[in-house]
């Protein structure tokens, strides 16, 4: 299977690497794959899983929606944990041919602290990763 993962969330940089993947890989699997940060979603009325599952479905959406604008259907799925790690283990398992993942563009001390999940990525990875910026 040629089968490109692009790590999906909700910011401008996950939608660019995508429709980079969608322009450059006409004629491969696209499969926007999305890890969710469960520690950034607030607690309340709603149990954390019922919004996590509503925020997720909204990301997966959203990237059906760029592909629809490119002409094309993408897969979409989710998997848990480090979101880096995650993501390694996943295009692993999945013998994915690429990786294609946004930059935020983090530098200095925020970086040094948040670490860099697509520098990590490209560490880790046994494919292909492509870093969007």
């Amino acid at each position: 299977m040629d089968l490109i993962v692009v790590a999906m969330d909700d910011s401008p940089h996950a939608r660019k690497a995508l429709e980079y993947a969608l322009e450059r890989f006409p004629d491969r699997t696209i499969r926007a794959v999305h890890v969710p940060e469960v520690s950034e979603f607030p607690t309340g009325t709603e149990t954390t899983d019922e919004i996590v599952t509503e925020r997720v479905a909204e990301i997966l959406e959203e990237a059906e929606a760029i592909a629809a604008e490119h002409g094309r259907e993408i897969e979409t799925e989710t998997t848990y944990g480090h979101a880096a790690k995650a993501l390694v283990s996943y295009a692993n398992d999945h013998d994915a041919d690429h990786i294609v993942v946004g930059s935020r563009g983090r530098s200095g001390a925020k970086r040094l602290l948040l670490g860099s999940v697509a520098e990590t990525i490209v560490r880790r990875a046994d494919c292909p990763v492509v870093v969007v910026r």
